[in-house]
């Protein structure tokens, strides 16, 4: 493992410059293999799972970015998608793990965190009916937009 995690390291280091990646996405398989097309692109996809492409999204690192900002859009979409019922059960409540984490990918902390609850919970006549974890992020998209509570989140 640690030979991997070496050559990951210098992979990295030779392909910092690299901007572009191909279908596997970005992570530290785009470094390494850039945007070639092929059946490279499935060892690529294999290298960002085994190096944690998660936390490359989360930090902006390993191609994560569009145009220097994190893609923070990208992330809120895949935790949506994988807890969207979930989500909306807490968000009838108004707490609950799952409704914090979004609400860290919304930007939000400290007090902000329990703003976006009540704020959810409030809204969740609308929000909850909404039949795509997509449609649900467009519906909190604006519910942060328009709360003064959470202007210290940002909805990217």
């Amino acid at each position: 493992m640690k030979k991997h995690f070496a050559l990951a390291i210098l992979a990295a280091a030779s392909f910092a410059s690299a901007a572009k990646y191909g279908t596997a996405g970005c992570g530290i398989g785009s470094l390494a293999f850039g945007d070639q097309k092929g059946m490279i692109q499935i060892v690529a996809a294999t290298t960002n799972q085994s190096f944690a492409q998660t936390s490359s999204i989360t930090t902006g690192t390993s191609n994560c970015t569009e145009d220097g900002v994190a893609m923070a859009d990208r992330e809120k979409a895949l935790f949506a998608e994988a807890n969207f019922n979930v989500i909306k059960e807490e968000m009838a409540t108004g707490k609950g793990e799952n409704l914090t984490v979004l609400a860290s990918l919304y930007g939000c902390s400290g007090a902000s965190v329990g703003s976006f609850g009540s704020a959810a919970q409030a809204n969740y006549a609308a929000i909850g009916r909404t039949p795509s974890a997509m449609e649900m992020l467009d519906a909190i998209d604006g519910m942060v937009r328009s709360d003064a509570n959470l202007s210290s989140c940002h909805s990217n």
